[in-house]
């Protein structure tokens, strides 16, 4: 009778083990895309800063000689 509650103490101790490697792998994805996703944010500010900064550029006036065809 005591070989019965050993393999079951081994096999929960199997589990744990199983379960405890299974939770260090997510860890690590989901430490991975929190990295990727903070560069991802910092890119689009700086691609929305410079937008901005088109945008607050471009608000000149323009005259007939800025539309002209390249060729000319």
């Amino acid at each position: 009778m005591s070989t019965e509650p050993n393999q079951r103490i081994e096999h929960l101790e199997f589990l744990v083990a199983h379960l405890q490697n299974l939770y260090d792998e997510l860890n690590k994805v989901v430490f991975r895309q929190q990295t990727e996703l903070d560069a991802l944010r910092n890119h689009f500010m700086r691609l929305d800063h410079g937008y901005q900064s088109l945008l607050e550029s471009d608000r000149s006036p323009r005259t007939l000689a800025d539309d002209r065809p390249p060729h000319y």
